[in-house]
Parts: C-alpha cells; structure tokens; sequence
C-alpha cells in the first residue's frame, strides 16, 4: 500500500534550466516560486495562491499537476501587477511559496525535465515484500537487478479524475452530443476524491438537477454554481452549460478520456506483442500489464503510440488495437470531436509507449511502525522519472502479481 501519508509519497519536480537563460534576476516580468504542497492537488493549491494574493489564477503559470495525495514541490511563476513588489514567502492551510527570484517568461510543462520520488511501502507481508524484490528483477534491464526499470509508460489513476467509476467518462458522451448526460457526471455526481464540501455541492445539485434557478441560489461560489447560472440564464441549454466550466476542467475532461483509451490500447499492444508471463496490477479503470524488460522487442521498447484524435493515421503495431478499443467504445477515430465546440479538443500528443525510471532503489524490509504488532512490513524506493511518466504506475506493477501468464 502506497500514500497512506502524504509523507509516504514525496514528489520533487526537476525544473529544466531551459526557463532561465542565465541567472535569476530583478527585471523579469515573472517571479519564480517554489511551491511545496501537501494533500493538495496542483489546480486546488493554484486557487488557494490566487485567492490569497488576491490575483486571477490566470496570472499564476504552473508545469505540471502533481498528486494530490502526496507531499510534493515544484515550480510557479507569478505575474504580479507592476509596482506590486512579489513577497519573499506566501504561505496557506497546506502549502508554501518561495521566492527564488524572476525570470522572462512563464514556467511550463516544456521547463520541467523530470521527477524525483520518494516513496514508502506499507503493509505488506514478508512474502509480499518477497514479490516487490521479484517484479523489481522482473522490470530490471540488466539480468543482475541493476538501477534502470523498463515498464510501460501508462497513465496514473490520477489522471481520470473527470471519471466517475462505474459510470463512465463525461468525453464519452460529449461526443455522441449528449451535453447533458455530461455535465451531470462532472457537476452532478461526487467522485471519492472530492472534498467534503465540493461531495455536498454536487448532492445539491443532483438533488434539484433541472431547477436552475433555485439552484443557483441555494449553492455557494463554485464553478457548479457557474454552470448552474448558466443553464438558467440560459432556459437550459447543456452545451452553454458545459462551456461555462474552467477551461482546465473541460480540456482534462478530454484528455482523460484520451488517456484511458491509450492505456487500453497499450494493454491490448503488450498482450499481442510480447511473451508472458507478465505482471498484472490492479486498477479502476482496466488492470495494467507488464512484460518482463528483457523480453521487450527491441522496436517495440522505442515505439510512440499518440494520444487520439481525427487526424492520427492509425499504424502498426497498435492500429489494430486502437480501432478495437475505439470500437469497444462504440465510436471511431474521425467521431474524436465535440460537436459544436472548437474548445475542447482532442488533440494528438506522442507518447512513449516505455518509460525508464533510472537512479532507482529498493530498501530494505523494515517493520512498517504503522501496523504495530501486525507483522507488517514496509520498503522505500526511490526513483527519477522523466516528465509526463507517473510514479505511481512503477509502484503499482512492483505490487503486482509477477507471476500473471494472461496472453
């Protein structure tokens, strides 16, 4: 088990030195700011900054989104209003800002290089402890058990966080129109990881889904009360609704559902093209398979499968299985669109379908004090990941079943 503390998973960004052509100065538009979070999630602790500094989230430029279940730094960038001086600390329930000085321009993801992680494995019985050391050889590229895993370049749970388990993904019905059946899904129905007051939100509006105006003035300033307003402003028209949410929470909205389909079509590519047996790890939204590294075809180990979209010419060794996921789906490649909207998009974005995590070290058995008297173990590891790979999916597969012969 992985993230029972936030302390357990501890995520340090890698910022390239590409955003500071030379050192820090006291010219540049944007002040630089290391910020350390913990049980925050990188867009909740961007409002929290915003609301304290009294600035448009806008104005705050950010790489990456980082676990929300994890204590973790990175890198922002503030564009303050001139002759407002950016303050040496700002700090909040749960995070903490630090200046490092300005810079030209604001960060992005093109200026993180990578992540370091830092992560505890707890409860787990000695012959679990047994099995982690095993998938470790397993995804090990050297046949001793050397400091570099090989391991398929998946998306994390996290990344379907507009997913409600059981009920789908709000994408799926954008494109086939239905707006309303979408948005009820994001505004409508609580997802496990939403806080206490946003669960109650959406309670309310399940509760009265249809009385607009009532609504919008039982709820309290949120991005649910936005699209309520909207729907009554607007006699209920869904598709104005759906436009008046943040445009982070529409664009994940699509790359969720993006990235679900490419971890199902990897799956499907690793099952066909590579020998078993493999390790299989449980997940929510469709268990993970992984070869064992030094049976990994040599072009397959280099191979780019893109996320989706209408001009993505499909290609061997995935096409196969992208047009029998997409039609497990019920849709086709040319259907990647939101009807009568230009945002959001589903656009094409490379990814590799292997990922390296180097540097990486697995400790050794220790009594896991969180379990006393339990018989319960824990081990650390610690890894470097380049930008975009998910830490939790390396944790994940040395948790699992090493010895899966699925084909």
């Amino acid at each position: 088990m992985i993230k029972r503390h936030p302390e357990d998973f501890r995520v340090e960004e890698i910022l390239s030195r590409d955003l500071i052509p030379g050192d820090l100065s006291e010219s540049g538009r944007f002040a630089l700011y290391r910020l350390t979070k913990r049980g925050l999630a990188t867009d909740e602790a961007v409002e929290r900054i915003a609301a304290k500094l009294a600035l448009s989230p806008g104005r705050i430029g950010f790489g990456g989104l980082k676990d929300k279940h994890a204590l973790t730094t990175q890198y922002v960038t503030i564009q303050f209003p001139p002759r407002r001086p950016p303050p040496p600390l700002v700090e909040g329930a749960a995070w903490k800002l630090e200046l490092l000085g300005r810079t030209a321009r604001a960060v992005s993801a093109g200026d993180v290089s990578g992540n370091r992680f830092h992560a505890t494995m707890r409860g787990l019985t000695r012959r679990e402890c047994g099995g982690v050391t095993e998938a470790r050889r397993f995804l090990s590229k050297s046949a001793s058990g050397g400091r570099t895993l090989l391991f398929v370049n998946y998306y994390g749970e996290q990344r379907f966080g507009t997913a409600r388990h059981g009920r789908g993904f709000a994408a799926r019905r954008l494109i086939g129109g239905d707006f309303e059946g979408a948005l009820e899904l994001l505004i409508a129905v609580p997802d496990r990881k939403d806080s206490r007051d946003r669960k109650e939100i959406k309670r309310i509006v399940a509760a009265r889904w249809g009385d607009w105006k009532a609504l919008a003035n039982a709820l309290p300033a949120s991005p649910e009360r936005s699209v309520v307003e909207r729907l009554a402003r607007t006699g209920g028209d869904f598709r104005a609704g759906f436009s008046a949410l943040p445009h982070i929470v529409r664009q994940m909205t699509i790359e969720a559902y993006q990235s679900w389909i490419w971890n199902a079509v990897a799956r499907r590519v690793i099952a066909r093209e590579c020998p078993p047996p493999f390790v299989e790890a449980p997940s929510r939204f469709g268990n993970l398979l992984f070869p064992r590294a030094a049976e990994v075809p040599p072009g397959l180990a280099s191979e780019v499968i893109p996320l989706f979209s209408r001009e993505t010419a499909l290609r061997e060794p995935w096409s196969a299985a992208a047009r029998h996921v997409l039609a497990e789906e019920g849709t086709a490649i040319e259907n990647l669109r939101v009807p009568g909207l230009r945002i959001p998009f589903f656009g094409e974005v490379p990814r590799a379908l292997f990922v390296e995590a180097i540097e990486f070290s697995l400790g050794p058995l220790e009594m896991d004090e969180s379990a006393p008297g339990a018989g319960r173990f824990k081990r650390r590891v610690r890894f470097l990941l380049p930008r975009g790979a998910y830490g939790t999916v390396l944790l994940s597969a040395l948790e699992g079943d090493p010895q899966s012969s699925l084909r």
